[in-house]
């Protein structure tokens, strides 16, 4: 009896663990499904958020690079800078060469025009002491003088020659000499002095044609300066709205980083939830997940109107990762958004880039990306079939008109939208 005791206590013991381990085993399977079922949308998520901090690591290399091209930028501008601002000390003090020469070429012509007048006025008073030694000389004549002397002046070719026919006259008075004398000399002076002063005005004249030379080959270089300051400036304006862009580009990374965490946050906390439940109630939970059976995708809006499509553009940082349609009527909010195929809703909320967005889980690793709604109509655990309204269109967030924001992920990469219509 008491073997037998023995022994269906050891049974008993026996099917006691079993049923422990049966149990226990259940609920590991339990967690082990709990977990695997959100395995694929947190990998996705977790892919999503090393893609973001690549691209955003990128972006802060370009935008590395760009603060580099502006830095240059400003020391080859403040070189040219500096380079015309002695081009314009030059070219005032040629200014005022140039004004000095003239004040000089108008004060030696008025000296030519004195040395002229005065040079008429000599020849004028010998001219008159010429006549009057003529009268005096017929006086002398009439009054008996030797006849020779009346030939003498007649015979004269001019005054020089009358002076130097006249050293054979002794009955010429000395005044009549010495102001002759006089006159032909001051004459020769004033001559002497007009030549001079001719010839100094032909070479202020000359030099003010070298200082016009030089003023022009400045004006020259300075005017090739301005126009290199002037691409400068549009090289660092274009730098500079570069940098914007990236800075803008950066943002969104961060808020689509931040969003990201969040939603690997939210997932590994539902994912442990759930397995506590499991585990408290020792049942496997429900769980649905989407599958993708390879259909058409519905476009996600009335209007077909692409306003910026997907993949590089020349006036973005980063390729655009997604094809942007514009409202119906432009500008004008409120166009119904579709849900482009069957799923479920794992993020509806808003952020400063996307504004309002959702993002719509197909299954097989395929999500949807819908940005800058104005209004969301589902929420986060929402299933949508294809077509069902979703949101409204509007401009939230970072965007620059009224539009949809519409793109595709496949295994936690972006890809061109357009393959998945008919």
């Amino acid at each position: 009896m008491y073997i037998m005791e023995g022994t269906m206590k050891k049974r008993l013991h026996k099917g006691r663990m079993q049923s422990v381990v049966k149990k226990v085993t259940a609920v590991i399977l339990v967690s082990v499904l709990s977990l695997t079922s959100y395995r694929p949308a947190l990998a996705d998520t977790k892919q999503d958020l090393s893609n973001a901090n690549d691209a955003k690591a990128a972006i802060e290399k370009k935008l590395q690079d760009v603060q580099n091209q502006l830095s240059q930028l400003n020391k080859d501008k403040k070189n040219i800078e500096s380079y015309i601002k002695e081009l314009d000390s030059n070219l005032a003090s040629i200014d005022g060469d140039i004004n000095s020469l003239g004040i000089q070429i108008e004060d030696k012509k008025n000296e030519i025009t004195q040395a002229q007048e005065m040079l008429e006025t000599v020849q004028q008073q010998s001219q008159e002491q010429y006549e009057s030694m003529k009268l005096r000389i017929k006086y002398m004549y009439e009054n008996g003088t030797d006849s020779s002397y009346l030939n003498m002046l007649i015979t004269a070719q001019d005054m020089s020659d009358l002076l130097n026919k006249a050293e054979y006259i002794n009955k010429i008075t000395e005044y009549d000499r010495q102001m002759l004398d006089q006159y032909a000399a001051t004459e020769q002076q004033i001559a002497e002095t007009k030549e001079l002063l001719e010839a100094d005005l032909t070479s202020l004249e000359q030099m003010q044609v070298e200082v016009e030379g030089q003023k022009q080959a400045l004006a020259l270089i300075q005017s090739t300066k301005v126009n290199e300051l002037q691409k400068l400036d549009n090289k660092s304006a274009d730098a500079k709205a570069y940098q914007a862009q990236l800075e803008k580009d950066k943002k969104e990374q961060e808020a689509a980083i931040l969003a990201m965490e969040a939603e690997i946050k939210r997932q590994e906390e539902e994912a442990r939830r759930k397995a506590e439940e499991a585990k408290k109630n020792g049942t496997t939970p429900a769980v649905t997940v989407p599958t993708y059976d390879g259909g058409k995708f519905k476009w996600p809006t009335p209007s077909t109107r692409i306003t910026s499509p997907y993949g590089d553009m020349e006036d973005r940082s980063s390729p655009h990762h997604g094809v942007d349609i514009g409202a119906k009527t432009r500008g004008v909010s409120g166009d119904p958004i579709y849900a482009a195929y069957d799923g479920t809703v794992t993020l509806a909320t808003y952020s400063s880039s996307a504004g309002n967005w959702i993002w719509i889980n197909h299954g097989n690793g395929l999500m949807t990306v819908y940005m800058h709604c104005s209004k969301l109509l589902v929420s986060e655990g929402t299933k949508v079939k294809k077509g069902d309204t979703i949101a409204l269109m509007g401009t939230t967030g970072n965007s620059t008109g009224v539009h949809l924001h519409f793109g595709v992920r496949l295994n936690g990469k972006y890809v061109n939208p357009m393959s998945y219509f008919g």
